[in-house]
C-alpha cells in the first residue's frame, strides 16, 4: 500500500481538528469582560495558539506508546504512526519541535502560563505511562487538560479563574471524560484496546456520567448568577446541551474524542452557537453599542 506524503501525516498526526479543545483558553477572558482589550485578546490567542502546538507534541507523545494497541482498534489504526506513515524516531523529533515552540510561545507571551503548560504535559506523560490504566484516575486527567488549559487563560486577566468557573470546568470535564469510558465500554465491551476497560462497569459509569452532568448544570448556574444576573437565561440551553450530550452517549456515539462527538452533530453545534452568541451579547452588548 502507497504511504501518504509525509506533511498530510504530520497535519494528520497533529489532530488539528482537536485544536477546537483550546478555545478553552479563552473562557475567563471572555467571562473577565477584557475580550475587547486588544492586548488582552492578542495574548489570548498567543496562548491559545500555544497550547495547540503543546497538546499536539502530547497526541504524537500518545501516539508513539500506544501504537501497538491502536493497530488492534478498528479506526485508531488508521494513525500516521500506527499505520507507518511517520517513523518512530522522526515522530519523537516532531513531538520534541511542537513542544518547544508551544512553551517559547507561552514564554513570550505570559511567563506564569509556562507553569501551567507545562503541569499539562506532566499530568499528560503520567496518564500515558502510568495512569491511564487507573480507573477514575484517568478519567481525572483527561479533565485536568481542559482545567489546565482554562487556568492558562486566566493569567492574562484581572483577578485570574473564578472559584465557579473552576468547578464548572471539573464538572463538566468529567462528565465528557466519563461519558467517553461509558461509550468505548459500550462497544467494546473489554479491555482489548484500553486496560482500564476492564474495571470499570457500565452501572458505575451510568452513574457517574449522571452526577457530573448534575454538577455541570449545577456550578454553571451558579457561576452565571455571580457574573451576570443576565446570564441565568442561558441556563435553559445550557441544561439542553448537556442532556443532547448525554442522549449521544448513551446511543453509543460517545466512543469518539469529545471534540469530535460535538462537531459531528449539528444540533449540538447549533445550540452551542446560540449559547455562545447570548452570552457575548448579554456580557458585550453595552461595550459594542457603546464604541458606536
Amino acid at each position: 500500500m502507497k504511504k501518504k506524503s509525509l506533511f498530510l501525516s504530520c497535519i494528520k498526526q497533529m489532530r488539528i481538528r482537536c485544536w477546537v479543545k483550546n478555545l478553552f483558553v479563552f473562557s475567563p477572558i471572555i467571562f473577565s469582560l477584557e475580550m475587547l482589550n486588544p492586548e488582552i485578546f492578542l495574548k489570548g490567542i498567543l496562548l491559545t495558539l500555544a497550547f495547540c502546538f503543546v497538546s499536539s507534541a502530547i497526541y504524537v507523545f500518545n501516539d508513539i506508546h500506544d501504537a501497538e494497541s491502536d493497530r488492534k482498534h478498528a479506526t485508531k489504526r488508521n494513525r500516521p504512526i500506527a499505520s507507518g506513515d511517520i517513523s518512530v524516531p522522526f515522530a519523537w523529533g516532531m513531538m520534541v519541535c511542537l513542544l518547544i515552540i508551544g512553551l517559547v510561545l507561552s514564554f513570550l507571551t505570559e511567563k506564569l502560563s509556562v507553569c501551567f503548560i507545562l503541569a499539562y504535559v506532566v499530568i499528560n506523560i503520567l496518564y500515558s505511562r502510568l495512569l491511564k490504566t487507573q480507573a477514575v484516575i484517568d478519567c481525572f486527567c483527561i479533565a485536568a487538560g481542559f482545567v489546565f488549559r482554562v487556568l492558562t487563560g486566566g493569567t492574562v486577566v484581572t483577578g485570574g479563574v473564578s472559584s465557579w468557573m473552576f468547578l464548572t470546568i471539573v464538572a463538566l470535564s468529567l462528565f465528557m471524560a466519563f461519558g467517553k469510558r461509558r461509550g468505548e465500554l459500550k462497544s467494546y465491551g473489554s479491555g482489548e484496546t484500553r486496560d482500564v476497560l476492564n474495571v470499570y462497569t457500565l452501572d458505575f459509569l451510568d452513574g457517574t456520567v449522571f452526577m457530573c452532568a448534575g454538577l455541570s448544570v449545577f456550578f454553571y448556574s451558579l457561576w452565571a448568577i455571580s457574573q451576570n444576573s443576565d446570564l441565568v437565561y442561558t441556563v435553559p440551553i445550557v441544561i439542553l446541551i448537556v442532556i443532547r450530550y448525554l442522549f449521544l452517549v448513551f446511543k453509543g456515539w460517545a466512543e469518539a474524542d469529545p471534540t469530535t462527538l460535538i462537531l459531528s452533530d449539528k444540533l449540538m453545534l447549533c445550540l452551542g452557537g446560540l449559547c455562545g452568541i447570548i452570552i457575548l451579547v448579554l456580557l458585550y452588548g453595552t461595550q459594542i453599542i457603546s464604541m458606536f
